[in-house]
């Protein structure tokens, strides 16, 4: 029990000193360094899984994929709330009507988001699942609407609304697992592992249908096209650091459940359905944004658009049942999105705009800011040498050798597609001509998270080997619900 009170308990201090009068001044350096500290217990928490051994307590365990997708979040976590620390009293110095209690509040509601996050990975009760996830849309609703404008509320109404309905479908497919296990000796069960001992004594069809209707719970809830309509509003209309944890680490929580369901389904028998549903929504998601990424003239809905073409990429890998891609992938986006979106806010806070036709000029204006910025740009868009590379290439090479041939050749076109529309744009704002000048010079310092995190992505990408992969299998392998 102790082990996942001591995961939870930096970011709920957070958010408890949140709720404290006249703690503005030192509160954003104090979650910084909460979510700093956080790195080195999680890992080391998580370390047994990499042996392949599980910790477990009631509902909830740390098995391979959870301590993976754990460690994910609280990565990104980290690095949205040392970007906050810089960027929340900039903007309350240059104006923004950010109160304490305003700024109390962000963190309140980060801290419980966080805990949220950490809760889907690590439950192994199918209704704790649900309700996990249920938790953090109903945490991260009030960060979308932070700056309380008009377009930010438009956006958290239709991301609730969205993400409701889709969370009920899930509800609902969740129910009817539970309903098709009638035939179990001992009666039912709401833990996934001994739902998925015993997979094979359920009622077929009745778990066919529970899968579909928690794939367009979930789905929704993780940008699969086309119930990606909230997506873009929500990511774009956030503070950054609120941007930077939905894109690198929320929807990382919709496609583990999907996994979690998925395994249930295929160790009935049906793992057939898995991949006949998965790989296709996999390769439309892909080449669905591509194309939308294209006609985009806002940095932070490009950014949006990337995230939901990545979300394709690791439905494909759960659509062919690679855990290890799915790890892989996920780390190799999260990290490169979060720093994007750190550079996207940081743009806009020098420039007063995110438009993309007004910008350019940002490797003359800083050049820090615009190799970082091009870097970030290459590799969010595959190109090698970075992680992002090395993992769709080899999904890629999985899904043809599965013989999901014209599903991988769709995800190349799609992938060319956004190579092509992500370095256009990123290209004009680093390297075009100085359209609209910056109000203030993009700070130096504020790019040092980026550049780190851009660091670990050619890390990623260089360190990929036969050993890599060795332990990313002992991960998928070690989930043992």
């Amino acid at each position: 029990m102790i082990t996942f009170l001591l995961i939870a308990a930096l970011p709920l201090t957070m958010a408890l000193l949140g709720l404290i009068p006249r703690t503005a001044r030192w509160l954003p350096r104090a979650g910084a360094t909460l979510l700093l500290a956080q790195i080195p217990m999680v890992i080391w928490i998580c370390a047994p899984a990499f042996s392949g051994q599980t910790i477990s307590y009631g509902a909830f365990l740390i098995d391979g994929m959870g301590a993976a997708f754990t460690i994910i979040t609280t990565l990104v976590a980290a690095a949205a709330m040392v970007y906050a620390a810089q960027l929340l009293p900039a903007e309350r110095a240059g104006g923004h009507k950010i109160t304490d209690r305003r700024l109390g509040l962000f963190y309140t509601l980060s801290g419980v988001f966080i805990a949220a996050m950490y809760a889907v990975p690590l439950s192994r009760h199918i209704g704790y699942l649900w309700i996990a996830v249920e938790a953090t849309t109903l945490m991260s609703a009030p960060l979308i609407n932070y700056y309380r404008g008009r377009n930010s509320l438009e956006a958290t109404w239709k991301y609730l609304i969205l993400c409701s309905v889709g969370i009920a479908f899930a509800l609902f497919g969740t129910v009817l697992i539970l309903a098709a296990q009638h035939s179990f000796a001992n009666g039912s069960t709401m833990m996934m592992g001994d739902i998925t001992a015993h997979a094979k004594d359920m009622d077929p069809r009745m778990l066919r249908l529970g899968f579909i209707f928690c794939l367009l719970g979930y789905g929704t809830k993780a940008g699969i096209f086309p119930l990606h309509n909230w997506l873009p509003d929500a990511h774009s209309e956030s503070p950054a650091p609120v941007s930077a944890m939905l894109s690198g680490a929320l929807l990382n929580c919709a496609l583990v459940a999907i996994w979690r369901i998925s395994q249930i389904v295929a160790a009935a028998g049906q793992a057939d359905l898995v991949r006949q549903l998965l790989v296709p929504i996999g390769a439309i998601t892909v080449v669905a944004a591509s194309i939308m990424l294209i006609k985009q003239r806002d940095l932070k809905r490009m950014l949006a658009y990337s995230s939901v073409e990545h979300v394709g990429l690791l439905t494909l890998a759960i659509g062919i049942g690679s855990g290890q891609l799915l790890m892989l992938h996920a780390f190799n986006h999260s990290i490169v999105k979060v720093a994007l979106f750190i550079m996207a806010g940081g743009i806009l806070h020098a420039y007063g705009t995110r438009d993309l036709p007004k910008l350019g000029g940002v490797l003359k204006t800083s050049p820090v800011w615009g190799i970082v910025l091009a870097a970030a740009g290459f590799a969010i868009a595959g190109s090698p040498p970075f992680g992002t590379f090395i993992s769709e290439w080899l999904l890629l090479r999985d899904a043809f050798i599965q013989g999901e041939v014209t599903a991988a050749i769709a995800v190349i076109a799609g992938l060319t597609v956004t190579f092509i529309a992500i370095t256009m744009h990123v290209g004009r704002v680093v390297f075009g001509n100085e359209r609209n000048p910056a109000k203030t010079a993009p700070v130096k310092a504020w790019a040092l998270s980026p550049a780190l995190l851009m660091v670990v992505s050619l890390l990623a990408g260089a360190a990929v080997s036969p050993t890599v992969m060795r332990t990313l299998t002992v991960l998928a392998q070690g989930a043992q619900l």
